[in-house]
């Protein structure tokens, strides 16, 4: 703070005596006095002039920590600010990581069901084949037992024709045996037989012109049942 050198025309004329004069020799007493007041006064205005400047340093440190204050919330402001836009990042991060993340989720699940009707399928397709292989068995087999039946049957054919041409045969034989026998017991029938043979070749070596047996009795017929044999 500067020091005060002269006193202001206010001050002056606040001090002067009331006459307006004054006596400036240095041994009065009212320059004595006038010497003490303005020291007084001197000493008043230097302690305002302090308490000014200390007042004045006193707002200047307010000022200044109101300044640093502000500057330390404006800092946390940006700082809050900055914190709340990485909050707002990481929450549209998290719900795009949530979305796609529910699209996985329902891919694996319609991957999930197409996996299991794809093994249903596959079940099924092994069931098939394996009925399909059992059925192919089963027709093979059924196969080669018609064919056993079909050459069961041409062996039963051929036993049955065998058996056929062996009762012709026998019939046959039975029917010359029985001629014999008759004529051995009825000449006449045996001439007459004998004659006819002569007579023509039209019928059978054993029988008549019409190609049938000779008349032979009752009893011949029921010892020797050629019709039943012949059946």
């Amino acid at each position: 703070m500067k020091p005060v050198k002269e006193l202001s025309a206010a001050l002056q004329a606040r001090l002067a005596p009331p006459d307006g004069q004054v006596d400036m020799k240095r041994g009065g007493s009212d320059y004595s006095k006038l010497r003490s007041i303005i020291r007084s006064q001197k000493d008043q205005i230097q302690g305002l002039e302090n308490e000014v400047a200390h007042f004045q340093s006193r707002q200047h440190r307010i000022d200044d920590g109101h300044r640093l204050e502000l500057a330390r919330l404006k800092k946390e402001v940006e700082y809050h600010k900055r914190l709340r836009q990485a909050a707002d990042q990481r929450s549209y991060e998290l719900e795009d990581q949530l979305s796609r993340w529910r699209q996985h989720q329902q891919v694996a699940a319609q991957r999930e069901s197409h996996d299991d009707e794809k093994d249903s399928l596959i079940l099924q397709s092994q069931l098939l084949i394996s009925k399909n292989s059992e059925l192919t068995t089963k027709v093979k087999r059924l196969e080669s037992q018609v064919t056993q039946l079909e050459e069961l049957k041409a062996a039963l054919e051929n036993e049955l024709n065998q058996a056929y041409f062996e009762r012709d045969e026998m019939a046959s034989e039975l029917e010359r045996v029985l001629s014999r026998q008759v004529r051995h017991r009825n000449p006449s029938v045996e001439l007459e037989v004998e004659a006819e043979e002569d007579e023509g070749d039209e019928g059978g070596p054993e029988s008549g012109g019409d190609g049938t047996l000779p008349a032979v009795n009752d009893d011949a017929l029921e010892r020797h049942p050629v019709a039943e044999l012949r059946g």
